[in-house]
């Protein structure tokens, strides 16, 4: 009997990309397995979002998958906070492994805590591990600390100490943005595979709803309102230039809420709205009652290699889509998404009101990237890809 250890500190039921992109992988790596094959998935229990706290079982036996969850406390995407709820999950990670044996170690990271964990626990057993490197860490650390010297002494003590050994000590390291390739050592000599997030079946080919009034129109943002979207910085100037004809909904929360709260109320908008965090069914439903979808990064040099996995949600339907990004999601957008974008500086705001006044409103299907990105196959790649390096099989 073989088995995997699966690290994720998000999964299902939790709203984020990295709790998507794990329960539709754990779920098909289990239907590829054999029966001589477990698969033992550690994560947290939902907590991400205060407004969004779903109780579900601690454990959950799904024939040769099982799923611990740990329970930690709310960070509301606040750093420090984040660091202590990691401190509860490795703590609670260390404690099941007493019980459970394992071979092989798979591990889905954005912020370098689960990946680091993999890597020591790896060191300690001599277990092999894939990792799934989500979003960089050091990097970010550089520009999301406002003191310059710190925030660079703490980036370079991070990348030397932290992140250079755990990615060296990946047997695979598999990336969702081609942006994270030149993060990755040079002298690192395992295998780099791309495999973005992709479409999910739910978001797949949906469509504006034929019914909906363009009295006024409605521009729709989904996801976290943290520093990194810095919506406070783009959505309020907006909204006010446009208060006549269009109304926001901002769905989410995030470290950055009461910085957009205070701008909505210096500027005194009432076509802003904000609604908590909601199940994706009903997201889609907000998307389908859309005239535009707003996507919005920082003007942070780190965020110019994300891809957002909000443009593949976006992109399976046929609403037009404005966003404020750079770097590798520009060239994303413009060489896969195509059709019925408008691609703007982040946070400039003069760009953005001349599309909003000017340009004719169109919707339209982009059937060729929706073809491309469908999640059922991406993630069957990942899995053979995973197995193969594992196994030595496919």
């Amino acid at each position: 009997m073989k088995h995997i250890l699966y690290l994720s500190y998000y999964y299902e039921p939790d709203l984020s990309a990295g709790s998507f992109r794990n329960t539709y992988l754990a779920k098909t790596l289990s239907k590829c397995l054999t029966e001589f094959t477990h698969i033992h998935l550690i994560c947290t229990h939902p907590n991400r979002y205060a407004s969004h706290d779903k109780k579900v079982p601690d454990v959950e036996e799904h024939g040769n998958l099982t799923i611990y969850r740990i329970h930690v406390p709310q960070h509301h995407n606040r750093f420090f906070k984040q660091l202590i709820s990691f401190y509860y999950y490795q703590r609670g990670v260390w404690k099941l492994l007493r019980k459970i044996k394992f071979h092989t170690i798979f591990v889905s990271s954005s912020k370098l805590f689960t990946a680091h964990l993999a890597y020591r626990i790896s060191k300690k057993t001599m277990a092999p591990y894939y990792l799934d490197l989500r979003d960089l860490f050091s990097e970010n650390l550089a520009e999301f600390i406002p003191y310059p010297r710190l925030a660079n002494a703490i980036s370079k003590f991070v990348r030397n100490k932290f992140e250079i050994p755990t990615l060296m000590h990946a047997k695979h390291i598999s990336i969702n943005s081609e942006g994270f390739r030149d993060s990755i050592p040079k002298t690192y000599r395992g295998n780099i595979s791309f495999f973005p997030n992709g479409i999910d079946d739910l978001f797949y080919g949906w469509s504006q709803n034929t019914e909906l009034s363009t009295k006024r129109m409605i521009v729709t943002y989904a996801g976290n309102i943290g520093e990194a979207q810095a919506l406070h910085k783009i959505i309020p100037p907006l909204a006010d230039y446009l208060k006549g004809s269009h109304t926001f909904q901002i769905i989410g929360d995030g470290s950055a809420k009461h910085k957009l709260e205070a701008e909505i109320e210096r500027f005194g908008l009432k076509n802003i709205i904000i609604i908590p965090p909601v199940e994706r069914k009903q997201l889609l439903h907000y998307y389908c009652n859309s005239h535009y979808l707003f996507l919005h990064l920082n003007d942070y040099k780190s965020l110019e290699k994300v891809l957002p996995s909000k443009l593949f949600e976006y992109g399976g339907g046929n609403v037009p889509i404005i966003a404020g990004v750079s770097g590798v999601a520009k060239k994303f957008m413009e060489e896969e998404l195509k059709e019925n974008i408008f691609i703007f500086e982040p946070c400039n705001f003069p760009m953005i009101k001349d599309y909003m006044e000017m340009h004719p409103y169109t919707i339209k299907f982009r059937m060729e990237f929706i073809k491309k990105y469908n999640r059922q196959y991406i993630t069957y790649m990942m899995t053979e890809s995973i197995l193969a390096e594992f196994y030595g099989h496919r």
